[in-house]
This record gives C-alpha cells, sequence and structure tokens, in this order.
C-alpha cells in the first residue's frame, strides 16, 4: 500500500524536486560521462539501448482536420528499418512491432476480448505513437473503469458501455492542438488545408528507448518514444516543440531515465522564461479541483460545433471567464469519477473519489535520490497530491508514475521475447 501522507511537507518536498533532481544528476555525470545531449536523436550514451524506425507522418493528421492531438499520433513506419542498438550489434527487430500485441476486451460484445495489433491495419499500417515524457490537455477521453467492463452482469456492463459513448476534454485541448499543428507545418514550409489534397506527409523517424518489446508499448498498444519530422531541410522533434512552446506538461514515469527527465523538465521550464510570452494554456493552469469542468465533452469526430474552451459558445457562456487547465492525469480520474456515478451509481464526492486514488507515485527528489530505481524509491499514493481543499500538493512534471507493466503477445497468446537480442520470429 503506497504511503499516504495527509502533513504539510508533501508541497514543499515538491518545490525542492528539481533542485534535487539537478544535483543528483550532476553527480551521476561526474561519475559517467555518457549521457544524453540536448536533442534525443543526438544519442551520446545510455544504460539502455534504443530501437529507431524510418517512417512517415502526415501533417494534416491534427485536430480539425483529423483526430489526433498533440502527445499522440499515427507514425507510418518502414519496418524494415526497424533496429535496436546498443553496445551489441545492430539487430532488425521490425518482426517485433508486425506481429506483437494484446488482448483487450470488446467494447460491443461483453466477455469477449481481440487481438489488437501494434501495428494498426485499419489505419494503413500504421502505428499509434504516444510522446514520451509529455501529456496534453486531453482533446477526447472516455471514462475508464479501473475494475473492467464485464464481471458476469450484463445490465452493469451495459451500463458501463453507454457510460464511454460521452468523451470529455480540457481547456485548451484543441486550441493545443491546432496551434501546434500550425506551428509545426509553419517550420516545415508547409502551406494550409487543401481539401483536394487532404494527406501531406513527410519524412519521419522514431526513436524508442527500450530493450524489449514489452517496454516499448503501453498497455493500449501504443508506442512510446520520440518522434522527428523533416521536411525542406527543417527537422523537428515533436516532443521538444510541444514542451517548449507550451502546448503540454511533463508527463515522467518510472520507465523513463533521469536523464531524459532532466532534459524534458528544462525544456519545461524554458518557455515563458525571460519575459518571453507564454501560452494560453501555460497562462492558465489551475491548482485546484474545482475548475474541472464536467461539461466540457466532445462528440467523437471533435466538430467544431463542440463547445469551445471561451466565450459565447463555451459551457459557461460568457467571454468574461478564462478557463484554467490542470494535470491530464488528474483530468482524466476526474472523468473516470463521472463514469462511475453514472454506471454504478457511486455516491462519493469528486473530492472523495480523487483522495481515495491509490495509484502509486513517486516525488522527483525522491525518485532522483534513488538513482532512478522505482522499486526502491518512496511511495506515495496519488489521492495524498490532493489537500483536504482541493488544492494540488504538486505541479506538473514534479512527480513520477509508474509504469504499468505489460506482457507482449503474437494473436495465438504467445508471449514475444522479453529481449529485443533475441532472435524472432
Amino acid at each position: 500500500m503506497a504511503e499516504q501522507r495527509e502533513t504539510g511537507d508533501l508541497p514543499s518536498l515538491a518545490k525542492i524536486s528539481v533542485l534535487k533532481l539537478r544535483l543528483a544528476l550532476w553527480e551521476k555525470r561526474l561519475e559517467n560521462q555518457a549521457y544524453w545531449s540536448h536533442s534525443p536523436f543526438v544519442f551520446v550514451g545510455a544504460a539502455m539501448g534504443y530501437v529507431e524506425i524510418l517512417g512517415e507522418v502526415d501533417v494534416f493528421q491534427y485536430w480539425p482536420h483529423g483526430v489526433s492531438d498533440v502527445d499522440t499520433l499515427k507514425f507510418i513506419p518502414d519496418l524494415t528499418t526497424a533496429t535496436y542498438l546498443s553496445d551489441s550489434a545492430p539487430v532488425k527487430v521490425g518482426a517485433y512491432f508486425e506481429h506483437g500485441g494484446s488482448f483487450q476486451p470488446d467494447d460491443n460484445e461483453p466477455g469477449v476480448e481481440r487481438f489488437k495489433a501494434i501495428l494498426r491495419s485499419s489505419s494503413g499500417g500504421s502505428l499509434s505513437v504516444r510522446l514520451q515524457g509529455i501529456d496534453a490537455p486531453e482533446t477526447h477521453y472516455a471514462p475508464n473503469l479501473r475494475e473492467g467492463m464485464f464481471d458476469g452482469d450484463y445490465a452493469k456492463w451495459i451500463a458501463k458501455h453507454m457510460s464511454r459513448q460521452m468523451s470529455y476534454r480540457q481547456p485548451y485541448g484543441k486550441l493545443c492542438t491546432d496551434f501546434f499543428a500550425n506551428g509545426l507545418r509553419s517550420k516545415l514550409g508547409i502551406g494550409p488545408y487543401d481539401p483536394a489534397n487532404p494527406e501531406v506527409k513527410v519524412t519521419a523517424k522514431l526513436r524508442v528507448l527500450a530493450d524489449s518489446i514489452n517496454s516499448a508499448a503501453d498497455v493500449f498498444g501504443r508506442v512510446v518514444g520520440y518522434v522527428a519530422i523533416s521536411h525542406n531541410g527543417q527537422d523537428v522533434v515533436l516532443n521538444d516543440v510541444a514542451l517548449s512552446e507550451g502546448f503540454a506538461f511533463c508527463s515522467f514515469y518510472g520507465s523513463m531515465t533521469l536523464h531524459e527527465m532532466q532534459r524534458l523538465a528544462d525544456l519545461f521550464a524554458a518557455h515563458g522564461s525571460d519575459r518571453a510570452r507564454r501560452s494560453q494554456l501555460r497562462s492558465n493552469v489551475s491548482n485546484h479541483l474545482r475548475d474541472f469542468e464536467p461539461g466540457l465533452c466532445t462528440t467523437k469526430s471533435m466538430r467544431d460545433t463542440d463547445l469551445d474552451d471561451n466565450g459565447a459558445n463555451s459551457i459557461r457562456g460568457t467571454d468574461s471567464f478564462r478557463s484554467k487547465c490542470f494535470d491530464p492525469k488528474l483530468f482524466r480520474r476526474c472523468v473516470d469519477w463521472i463514469g462511475r456515478r453514472e454506471a454504478l451509481n457511486d455516491a462519493s464526492t469528486l473530492l472523495d473519489y480523487m483522495r481515495a486514488n491509490d495509484e502509486e507515485v513517486v516525488l522527483l527528489s525522491d525518485f532522483a535520490a534513488a538513482n532512478g530505481d522505482w522499486t526502491q524509491a518512496r511511495k506515495f499514493s496519488m489521492g495524498s497530491l490532493i489537500g483536504r481543499d482541493g488544492a494540488f500538493r504538486y505541479k506538473p512534471g514534479e512527480v513520477v508514475f509508474e509504469a504499468r507493466p505489460i506482457t507482449i503477445v503474437d494473436d495465438q497468446r504467445r508471449p514475444l521475447p522479453d529481449s529485443f537480442l533475441a532472435p524472432y520470429p
């Protein structure tokens, strides 16, 4: 059980976490000069290996022309180029991404699980990529019920299924996505959207810091990594732009290295420094649960008629109110509470539900003190990050979340090897 802390020292620890992280990293650099340079695509050295895959990215896949948002995109891979690089000889690993996947509950058939491949054939042979180390405001998130969808009770399954038909979004989610995508296209010298030519694909490279397929993908079958796109002689790292231009928050997991966290934290902190203009998102960050807006929903198509973040068509119906946005991780738990309330008649208040969350987290300072070893770091419950008054006891990027373990299998439920060095198939 994670430690539950009710005293006031959690915020004070969070405030000094970045300083302690910097000190810990400096000491480690003196011990070992192998570390990341500023860009994740200029590799100097690290404890783990990595996979590189060449491919393409459609720069008009983002809202409002598509459904991708700041932190997740479709990457069209050339799996013949998928190579694992480490201290050993390079290894071709395309088969892991071509044949691997996981069995997940069918949304429309209770009790049925279906194989969901990492390589999404329904999307023309693409990978769904979750950008490492960032979390952007949600544009379409449906409630997720932690105990699962089906326990033998069909009436309960129907209620859960109905609760998931509504998606919710955060203030500035659509705005950040639009500004982010427009900025990318501008940097690459790509003109405005042309309905006669709706796709514009550019050269791209995916880098995944992982030694096995089990650590390369998340529980939803998304590949987690860094994406760089190139066009007209310009190169752009999507993760870096999202943080440095204020379109996303830092989001760290125990599977990441301290050096990754430091590099991304620096990019996040640099936004708005030296009196530079800050993005609307970073200018309107909430530190309180009261700023959750349960009425801010979105259609599955995320069409333009959805309620806007602000203005006459907003959920508040006024120009004078400016919405505030908090950590998307907490937002998703708020939406899960809505799902439980509607599907299971859960009578818990939002505050009680959030404070009862027993998911484990680690302060960034404690993670650094444990030399980046999740198993050795002091744990807290996520609920302890919220005070009795609903105020948040941390800021985005000051905690490390647990990386949920996953076993990637093939369509016959056979586990794939847990090392890219193992021959496969």
